[in-house]
């Protein structure tokens, strides 16, 4: 097992982390929504969306792994609203997306896969202790 993948929490508007993402992250940039993604459902058709999985993906923790395994060119995934990632779903969830892209993280190895979590400044606090009780700190 590898460390955790690179999730960088970011305090500020949408727009700030849109302007400011254009350089210096690792290309390609996926764009997520937070608020697609607030059960484990949501999150699996949000994400199948934006990274273009194959008519196939089954939708389950074990075929988000080997979707996001089998991305060719890696790159940055940002999460706008990420303090909405999975309010709805089981605590558990968040500790099995997060051995998910941990997993992928070194799947992905020396290929970029990376994560930026964005939250407005009055919900950043929320977004950082989602991600300690996930396991991050």
């Amino acid at each position: 097992m590898t460390g955790p993948p690179p999730i960088r929490p970011f305090r500020g508007s949408a727009e700030d982390l849109i302007e400011g993402a254009l350089g210096g992250l690792p290309a390609p940039i996926r764009w997520l929504r937070g608020s697609r993604m607030r059960t484990q459902r949501g999150l699996m058709d949000e994400w199948a969306a934006v990274a273009q999985f194959p008519p196939y993906f089954g939708g389950t923790w074990d075929a988000l792994r080997d979707a996001l395994s089998d991305l060719r060119e890696g790159g940055t995934f940002l999460v706008l609203e990420a303090d909405q990632l999975l309010q709805e779903a089981p605590p558990e969830d968040g500790a099995t997306l997060l051995a998910i892209l941990r997993d992928v993280h070194g799947d992905q190895a020396p290929r970029p896969f990376g994560l930026v979590f964005q939250a407005e400044a009055e919900r950043f606090d929320t977004l950082v202790q989602g991600l300690r009780a996930m396991g991050l700190e």
